[in-house]
């Protein structure tokens, strides 16, 4: 579903603004809302070779996401991390190569209306194996991937459920509610490969008594690599 290169990925340099309310600490139950901007690009191709930028001009627009987490002290129950990612563009471009999508044929040099969607949502079960100063998490994800790719009016959902590992790691500087911090979710099978990840920087409140509050800004990049017969439609595609 999209391959991820080094190259891609630079265009989804961004920020990423989240607001976090909550509760409570590793130790104690509690529940964390956050919502963010993420300022992303895309790039790479969908179908058969056909270019997402230079045919399409699918260059990426704003992207939006949230999530709900809630953590509690048992040892033997995971965490749960609810996420959703809404990632869409539209545009008209000219088509460079002939080819068939979903039984219409494109001709070179023909002019295109294309959207595409990328929305996923995530479902995350992790355990929080280090609290001390520095947050290691380790867990697994279900992302289940809900788009679509429409070049013309020829359409097809991309759809499927991505089993993926997931790591989140956090470091506190002292004094000061500054941290760093960096989240990945990544699966590799049959030559399909999903890399989605962060680094971030933020400050917090830390308290025991009124909600927590957090800003953090940072650099997502995801990519996927996939054929058609696991997704609908091939796509090799960075954001």
């Amino acid at each position: 579903m999209g391959r991820c290169t080094s190259l891609m990925f630079m265009a989804a340099l961004g920020c990423v603004l989240v607001f976090a309310g909550g509760a409570a600490r590793a130790d104690f139950l509690g529940v964390y809302v956050g919502g963010g901007y993420w300022n992303a690009s895309l790039d790479g191709d969908v179908v058969a070779n056909v270019d997402l930028d230079n045919e399409l001009r699918l260059d990426g627009d704003a992207a939006n996401s949230f999530y709900v987490r809630f953590e509690h002290p048992v040892p033997v129950l995971p965490n749960i991390r609810l996420a959703r990612t809404s990632i869409t563009d539209s545009a008209t471009g000219t088509l460079a190569t002939n080819f068939t999508f979903n039984g219409q044929t494109f001709t070179a040099s023909q002019p295109v209306a294309a959207d595409i969607d990328l929305t996923h949502t995530d479902v995350t079960l992790y355990y929080e194996l280090v609290d001390i100063g520095f947050d290691l998490d380790l867990g697994v994800t279900g992302r289940w991937l809900a788009g679509e790719v429409a070049i013309g009016s020829a359409q097809e959902d991309v759809e499927g459920l991505l089993p993926m590992l997931y790591a989140h790691g956090k470091f506190g500087l002292p004094f000061s509610g500054m941290y760093l911090g960096a989240e990945a979710n990544a699966i590799s099978y049959s030559g399909n490969r999903v890399l989605d990840y962060a680094l971030k920087v933020g400050w917090e409140t830390e308290n025991f008594i009124l909600p927590e509050f957090g800003i953090e800004a940072g650099y997502r990049r995801f990519g996927i690599e996939g054929d058609e017969g696991d997704i609908d439609v091939g796509v090799d595609v960075a954001v």
